[in-house]
């Protein structure tokens, strides 16, 4: 979070200053909703703009007489009254969040406790308010800084000075402790951090100090992001900067050599440096080659040790120089880095990329452009304006002057008439000028207006009232834009995107400029920015976004990762992915939700349950995990009323904890805020495949699929019951119909693929646990004699296969055909072909990884097996002995036949829907009995392979 002091740059009095804060936290003005009047009647024509407004959802005050607001208003302004020496004793500050980020209000009550005590204004009057009109959650506070009771030594009331005199040190350690406290996401680059253990603030070691001479007033940063754009102040210096860091080095070095001011001004003068006094201090003046003369106060090197003060006690009183200087040349980027390049392993990646680096061009030029002309009208304007009050004050002074000529003209008329008609003329004349000027500063906005709008209209859909003259900042320019523009959802999730903290770190100097990377298959769509220091990955990631991501990095320089766990391990995939060549083919390339349009009341509920659980346990804050909750299932076609009912149950069944009826209200309002300003496919941005991945496990498991055109039921219903239950089933990849839609705008081959996938892992845990049910029955494990391990032959093609990565599982498919799958966090290899080859090459990756394979199974595929392991000399161990072919035993079997059997087996019905139903503890199955097999083995065949990966290795639940 980031709380700002407000200075008062209106200069107003105290009264007005009360009232106009006041009045604003409590009521703020209605304007949010004019600028989203297209977008909301565009998608949502019955949704009230009142929503959109801007709205104060909280408020409360502390240490008043009254409770009324209008009444606290009277007294902060009679009490600051009571000081006359203090000139401004109002303080107004305002806390902003983060975009997913909203506090519940009694951590709001919290944030303003932990200010008032390093403020030290427990005592003092303060109102405060939370307020949800901007892109971020934010609160307003406004403190009097007169005691309402303690008297000073004048007699009036005492004046308190917030925060010891230092009210920017005490408002840094305030945001430290609230961040630790209430696990929010910190800010980069802190100047405290909050120690539990000793409940205090402390300097934060790692901190990175801006020098003052690149410092620049508030004014000017707030212009700057404003317009989005650096002003000249900060391009003289960044370009001082270069310099300063350059001649560094020269001046320690003729430091260190000098002895006299002769000497001093001649060795500075080798490498063009000249040493001059100014006033009371000294300087460092250079000339460049491009024909500049920079200045640097002589404070900013040596730490101090060449200033005037102490160069003068050393050799004595000043002398100037009275040696010719070279030029400077001109200095590459790559020789004035290294400042940078030494802090980047402590900085975060958010200092490493400047602000510009974020902007989309298409529409920041086009900005420029038409700000530049403005900017001149304006400027014509104000000169033409300066005319006419010149002219007025040339009558003004002339006034007398013209009365007599105009009497010696008229003799016969009245000084009084003659004055009042000049008087009425001259009037008549300022007015017409300045209505003459309106009309041609009308009429110049009109053509820029028109102007910018063909501009635009070349690539971006414009608004109709588009309107130049009032448009004042980027931010105003970009509402002009329809918000389903992908230039603009671009825009805005660049925007929020600046502070991610998934960072491949590498130094590349042959970088000069950032660029932004847009994913191969959406070309719309931005998923990471690159620089000179790495490649800063966005929220919307994939393993072949991130393969997209690593294979523009240098292969020379060594890349280090910065970021959450789950982006590191899919990080780690990728890499071992890339090394050994293998195809990564992304299934879902347009990241498509399904729709839950269809799912009940209580199949929503445990839905959300599910999802919050899974954002909770990424994310500390509360309110994060909600907001993306709701957000997600708004993406997948649950409304704002539904979520609405669905919170509060969950709140109910306390499924969700501490959270009041109140803050229930204000969590809802941001989300209605995020869905109703931005469009969905904007909203979708922010998840990353796996998020999207679990919507579609939530999807399928609870057996609910949306309507297909009638000609397809019969097909589908024949597709599920050709499905056999054995493990070495094969799940078809089906023909397409080029007349098949669905809500969820997903190919028909690819929505089938993950439909018919999830119902054989219900089938497949089904008979799970009915193998489970009959363990009591089986013998216990023999230990089978296999021949000795001759030097391997053969090993696994991985060039045959293509891998896909669906679900959390791992997909070998030759020829688009599924072979063989390994499944996430478990110890198998599940074989899902008939084919013999198939078979072959699942053995020789089981082998390969694990060296004894455990086998399980139908006879049928272990006696495969066990054909295929003896040709190839691989040791293998079934889970139980080989039965022998009996009639009677293959009717028994609970757990299915072979393929050979079900080939010749009449078609059976379609499988009855299925419940999972919680593992019994006591129970071992299959799947246990495959982990502790291999935990228990130590094959030096395999030793080399496992201990490359031992953090990423892939576990398989059945087959091998």
């Amino acid at each position: 979070m980031i709380i700002k002091v407000i200075p008062n740059t209106i200069g107003s009095s105290v009264e007005d200053r009360v009232t106009g804060l006041s009045d604003y936290i409590h009521h703020p003005k209605q304007t949010r909703s004019q600028h989203l009047s297209d977008y909301i009647h565009q998608l949502h024509p019955s949704f009230d703009q009142d929503l959109l407004s801007e709205k104060c959802v909280y408020s409360n005050s502390r240490n008043f007489l009254d409770d009324d607001p209008h009444y606290q208003k009277i007294e902060m302004s009679q009490t600051a009254s009571l000081n006359s020496r203090v000139i401004d004793p109002i303080v107004h500050m305002v806390g902003s969040f983060k975009k997913f980020e909203v506090p519940t209000t009694e951590q709001l009550e919290e944030q303003i406790d932990i200010l008032a005590k390093h403020l030290g204004a427990e005592e003092l009057q303060m109102q405060y308010a939370m307020h949800l009109d901007t892109d971020n959650v934010h609160f307003h506070l406004i403190i009097n800084k007169v005691h309402p009771f303690k008297k000073n030594k004048h007699n009036e009331n005492k004046v308190i000075d917030l925060g010891g005199g230092w009210i920017l040190n005490a408002v840094h350690r305030a945001v430290a402790e609230i961040e630790a406290k209430q696990r929010w996401v910190s800010e980069p680059n802190p100047l405290f951090i909050y120690k539990h253990e000793t409940g205090q603030c402390e300097k934060n070691p790692d901190y990175v100090p801006q020098p003052d001479a690149e410092k620049i007033d508030s004014k000017i940063r707030d212009l700057e992001h404003r317009h989005q754009q650096k002003s000249r102040m900060s391009h003289e210096i960044s370009e001082e900067i270069n310099y300063q860091y350059y001649i560094e080095r020269d001046i320690q070095q003729v430091m260190s050599s000098a002895e006299n001011w002769g000497s001093w001004h001649q060795g500075l003068a080798q490498h063009g440096i000249l040493y001059e006094k100014k006033r009371s201090g000294s300087i460092f003046k250079i000339q460049t080659s491009e024909k500049q003369t920079l200045t640097f106060k002589a404070s900013l090197f040596c730490n101090k040790q060449v200033t005037l003060k102490n160069l003068e006690k050393q050799w004595g009183d000043f002398t100037h120089h009275d040696v010719d200087h070279k030029i400077i040349p001109l200095i590459k980027l790559s020789d004035t880095v290294q400042h940078a390049q030494s802090a980047e392993t402590t900085v975060h990646s958010y200092h490493l990329f400047k602000n510009e680096d974020f902007l989309v061009k298409d529409l920041h030029d086009i900005y420029l452009e038409m700000k530049s002309e403005k900017d001149s009208i304006s400027t014509k304007r104000r000169d033409e304006y300066l005319e006419v009050s010149f002219e007025n004050e040339i009558y003004k002074h002339n006034k007398q002057h013209f009365l007599k000529n105009l009497q010696q003209q008229f003799p016969e008329q009245s000084s009084d008439v003659i004055f009042t008609l000049l008087h009425y003329q001259h009037h008549a004349d300022q007015m017409n000028s300045r209505v003459l000027q309106r009309k041609n500063y009308n009429a110049q906005h009109a053509n820029l207006s028109q102007k910018t709008s063909q501009t635009l209209q070349k690539n971006v859909p414009y608004s109709s009232s588009f309107d130049s003259s009032k448009i004042t900042s980027y931010a105003d320019f970009l509402k002009h834009i329809p918000v389903l523009n992908h230039l603009l959802m671009q825009q805005q999730f660049l925007f929020d995107q600046r502070q991610s903290k998934n960072f491949i770190r590498q130094y590349n100097p042959n970088i000069k400029t950032a660029r932004i990377l847009f994913d191969q298959h959406q070309p719309n769509e931005p998923i990471a920015i690159q620089n000179q220091y790495g490649v800063l990955v966005f929220s919307n990631y994939s393993i072949s976004r991130l393969q997209q991501c690593i294979k523009v990095l240098g292969v020379s320089e060594k890349a280090s990762l910065r970021g959450s766990s789950e982006f590191k391990a899919l990080c780690y995939t990728t890499l071992s992915d890339l090394k050994e060549n293998k195809n990564i083919v992304d299934t879902n390339q347009e990241r498509v939700l399904p729709s839950f349009t269809k799912l009940s009341q209580q199949e929503i509920e445990s839905c959300f349950t599910f999802l919050f659980e899974q954002f909770r346990s990424t994310s500390n804050v509360q309110s994060t995990a909600l907001i993306k909750t709701c957000l997600l299932l708004n993406c997948c076609g649950v409304h704002m009323n539904q979520l609405q009912s669905i919170l509060r149950n969950c709140v109910d069944q306390n499924d969700i904890l501490d959270l009041s009826v109140e803050n229930q209200t204000i969590l809802l309002q941001r989300v209605r805020n995020l869905v109703y300003i931005q469009p969905i496919k904007l909203n979708k941005q922010y998840f990353n495949s796996t998020e999207i991945e679990q919507t579609w496990q939530l999807y399928f498991s609870l057996q609910t699929a949306p309507p297909i055109l009638d000609e397809k039921q019969k097909y589908r219903s024949e597709t599920v019951s050709s499905i056999s239950l054995s493990e070495l089933t094969l799940i078809p990849k089906n023909e397409a119909n080029k007349t098949f839609q669905h809500a969820e705008n997903l190919a028909e081959l690819d929505f089938l693929q993950m439909q018919q996938y999830f119902e054989y892992s219900r089938r497949i845990q089904l008979k799970k646990k009915q193998e489970a049910e009959l363990l009591n029955t089986f013998k216990s494990e023999k230990q089978i004699s296999m021949p000795s391990q001759q030097n391997r032959k053969m090993c696994f093609p991985r060039e045959k296969y293509t891998v896909e990565y669906k679900f959390g599982q791992k997909f070998y498919l030759d020829q688009k055909k599924i072979a063989f799958f390994e499944t996430k966090n478990t110890s198998e290899i599940v074989v899902v072909s008939h084919q013999h080859e198939h078979i072959r090459d699942a053995l020789l990756l089981a082998r390969d990884k694990f060296g004894v394979v455990l086998v399980d199974g139908t006879d049928e595929f272990k006696r495969q097996v066990q054909e295929i392991a003896h040709k190839e000399n691989i040791k293998i161990i079934f889970d139980t002995p080989l039965q022998q072919r009996v009639n009677d035993s293959i009717e028994n079997n609970p757990v299915g036949d072979s393929a050979t059997k079900n080939d010749r087996a009449e078609p059976k019905s379609p499988t009855k829907e299925l419940n999972l139903e919680p593992k019994d503890p006591n129970i071992v199955n299959n799947e246990g009995k495959a982990d502790n097999f291999y935990n228990n083995q130590s094959v030096t065949a395999s030793s080399s392979r496992k201990a490359s990966t031992p953090k990423n290795s892939y576990d398989y639940r059945s087959g091998f």
